[in-house]
């Protein structure tokens, strides 16, 4: 009997199948062996890092909440309308607006500049051409206003007419001025006229000549001469106004003239009749907003 006939077709597909398997194969392996690779993740900020930063800096709180104190941006600098200033704000020419080079740490570190608290903390994590906004309490800024740096002053205050000054005193407070007997100059400070009335090589005596009536501003807002008193045995006072509102808060900087500091006006009350001069820095107690663009990062020096 004749052996039945196998047919070759299994043996067909099974070799048809293990090319197509190894052709596969090769193909799969080809793929993922010319796949590109990913790019990198990009270096993150960390302490110790020194970076340079672009930022705009604005009160959270404060009379001039919602207004920039500092930036590094020359367009924001010098755009009032889009970034209103702040009363402290100081313009720095337009070669002082540069990304700050800054250390991400409490220390200075060369060139690269230690920050207040907040700012470097804010910074850790972020990546080159990244921004974002931190808000910084007081904690971590520049610390709380100092009590012992607010003046309250009576908004009706009296001052004599005439004063003795050294003659290093006259010459601090009447800078340019000749102490000559019967000269007769327009007061620095306060914009009425004064007169010598004596000196000698020691000391140099004043007198004030405002009238009543006249409006002076030795501090920017307008104070009103309400009274001038007889000079008599040198005691006489002139009464001074000062016009000021509780809307004028935050208006006014200057320099006080017994001190020589600057100044904020903080407050006006009506019902106290008084008004409070702060010699704290603007930012000293109040929230501060950065927005903050990390240009680039630069290892640290035991690293790079």
């Amino acid at each position: 009997m004749a052996a039945p006939k196998v047919s070759p077709w299994p043996i067909v597909a099974i070799s048809i199948i293990v090319v197509l398997g190894g052709v596969g194969a090769g193909v799969f392996m080809y793929e993922e062996f010319n796949k590109p690779l990913p790019a990198p993740s990009p270096r993150l900020v960390e302490e110790g890092d020194n970076v340079t930063v672009n930022y705009i800096g604005s009160f959270g709180s404060g009379f001039d909440q919602g207004k920039v104190f500092d930036t590094s941006y020359l367009s924001v600098a010098t755009d009032n309308a889009t970034y209103p200033k702040a009363i402290s704000f100081q313009f720095r020419g337009a070669a002082g607006y540069t990304p700050l080079k800054a250390h991400v740490g409490p220390t200075t570190e060369g060139a690269y500049t230690s920050l207040i608290t907040g700012f470097w903390k804010g910074m850790v994590g972020m990546s080159p051409n990244q921004s974002k906004t931190v808000v910084i309490p007081p904690s971590q800024g520049y610390g709380p206003a100092n009590p012992a740096n607010l003046l309250t002053l009576p908004l009706t205050q009296e001052m004599p007419m005439v004063t003795t000054y050294t003659a290093s005193e006259f010459g601090k407070n009447f800078s340019g001025i000749a102490a000559q007997n019967g000269a007769v100059f327009t007061d620095p400070h306060y914009g009425w006229q004064d007169t010598v009335l004596s000196e000698n090589s020691t000391s140099v005596t004043v007198e004030a000549l405002p009238y009543v009536g006249e409006i002076v501003k030795p501090y920017g807002w307008p104070v009103l001469v309400t009274q001038v008193s007889s000079t008599t045995a040198a005691s006489g006072t002139i009464t001074l106004q000062n016009e000021l509102t509780p809307q004028d808060v935050g208006m006014y900087k200057g320099t006080y003239l017994p001190n020589g500091k600057t100044f904020y006006l903080s407050d006006v009350s009506t019902n106290a009749s008084t008004y409070t001069i702060d010699f704290n820095q603007e930012v000293q107690g109040n929230t501060l907003i950065f927005v903050i663009s990390v240009y680039s990062i630069v290892l640290p020096t035991s690293t790079a």
